[in-house]
């Protein structure tokens, strides 16, 4: 299949305006085209034509936290590259078309081992892609560790150089969740963000000028939203209430 075939998809369902409706879909270069374009303009046929048989066609969802899954833990695998194959193709299954493996607080041997092995990688047929590593932990706050085990939570006092130290590469790294009440989280966050990677919150206590700072810093997530992290009632000042009460910061996406 060449990179310029046109593609036509009959009978298939898409969703327009909260309704599923019957349709013909015209899709060039991994693009939904418009077909007026190819009737009246082009006046070509599609080089391939695939019935659909009245299915859904539908995004792909996109996971961006999965510790592992159908036998798999990516923090405890003997067999990275059989284990993530594994993953991949099997989150098909579920309309997931693309994921970030996660490895949770884990001890620095853990990194040392998986980091190297997990590769961004274009999905297909094969399996979903690979968007890179989400790494959740270990600079969490102690007190908001959930299911992280204590005794390899770290804190950050070598700023940059104590995420060197433990990870010892970020090349296929894409997001970070960390705790940005940490001395010297905005500093880290900073840095991450010129390497173009995404800093998320999580797993902590911060109070609404943390997280104003973190989010300013560059950080823009927070992960599982109401999970491990200070609750809202009585307006508690927690990392949550940032976006609700401040207007000094940009817009904040909730994992």
């Amino acid at each position: 299949m060449s990179s310029s075939e046109l593609i036509q998809f009959i009978n298939c369902k898409i969703l327009r305006n909260h309704t599923l409706t019957e349709e013909h879909l015209w899709v060039r270069n991994g693009k939904i085209i418009n077909p007026e374009d190819v009737f009246f303009d082009e006046k070509i046929k599609a080089d391939t034509v695939i019935d659909c048989n009245g299915c859904i066609i539908a995004p792909g969802f996109i996971d961006i936290q999965i510790n592992g899954g159908f036998g798999v833990d990516f923090s405890n695998c003997d067999n990275i590259d059989s284990g993530l194959g594994r993953v991949a193709k099997s989150l098909l299954s579920s309309g997931v078309t693309s994921f970030c493996p996660t490895i949770v607080t884990s001890p620095n041997d853990v990194y040392k081992h998986v980091l190297p092995q997990i590769k961004k990688s274009q999905g297909g047929l094969h399996g979903a892609t690979v968007l890179g590593i989400h790494l959740e932990g270990p600079f969490i706050n102690i007190n908001k560790k959930g299911a992280h085990p204590p005794k390899f939570i770290k804190d950050l006092d070598e700023g940059f150089q104590s995420l060197v130290q433990t990870y010892r590469t970020l090349e296929n790294v894409s997001i970070i969740t960390l705790a940005p009440e940490l001395k010297h989280a905005n500093e880290v966050i900073s840095k991450l963000t010129s390497l173009g990677i995404t800093v998320s919150v999580g797993h902590s206590m911060a109070s609404l000028k943390d997280g104003e700072s973190a989010i300013s810093s560059g950080a823009t997530l927070i992960t599982h939203l109401f999970n491990a992290m200070l609750p809202v009632s009585a307006y508690v000042e927690c990392t949550v209430s940032c976006k609700i009460k401040s207007s000094h910061i940009p817009t904040v996406v909730y994992n």
